[in-house]
């Protein structure tokens, strides 16, 4: 019995795998409705890079259609925008690039801002402003005060304050 548990994983070995998702070095840059852990194991063949993630975790399907040939550096830039489409970020470390969730990233600089209302009401600018806001980006309406809590990023927070003016 054991012989055929031997013969069947050797006959899985010899199979070759078929995917969807397949690139040649001189064809250009392409998957179609690819499994994002393909795109990946693709990436860290053309750039050299170790990528570490958890296989339950990091799911989906991509497409990237690049024309042509494209470099290592451009092939990360590529799947760094895929990923975060996906809400993945990629975290560099000295054993290699990590994939993770965006939202267990801590982001080193974080801002509070407090903005008083004077000719709108808050509920309906925390409204709008949602609607533009990035993802890490929080607003809450103060109704006591008629004023704009705006918490995240410094850039997202001023971009979102200089709406308001």
């Amino acid at each position: 019995m054991r012989w055929v548990r031997h013969f069947f994983l050797l006959c899985l070995l010899l199979v070759p795998a078929t995917s969807t998702a397949v690139v040649d070095a001189p064809g250009p840059f392409t998957f179609e409705n690819a499994d994002i852990q393909t795109v990946v194991k693709q990436v860290a063949t053309l750039t050299g890079i170790a990528f570490l993630f958890d296989p339950d975790q990091v799911k989906g399907r991509i497409t990237l259609l690049g024309p042509t040939n494209v470099s290592s550096a451009k092939a990360l830039e590529l799947l760094r925008s895929a990923l975060a489409l996906h809400g993945y970020t990629l975290l560099p470390r000295t054993e290699g690039m990590w994939i993770v969730p965006a939202e267990r990233v801590i982001n080193e600089a974080f801002t509070i801002k407090v903005v008083p209302l004077t000719y709108a009401r808050a509920a309906d600018v925390a409204s709008a402003l949602s609607w533009v806001a990035p993802p890490s980006v929080r607003i809450v309406p103060y109704y006591p005060t008629n004023s704009v809590i705006i918490s995240g990023q410094p850039a997202a927070v001023e971009g979102l304050i200089d709406l308001i003016r």
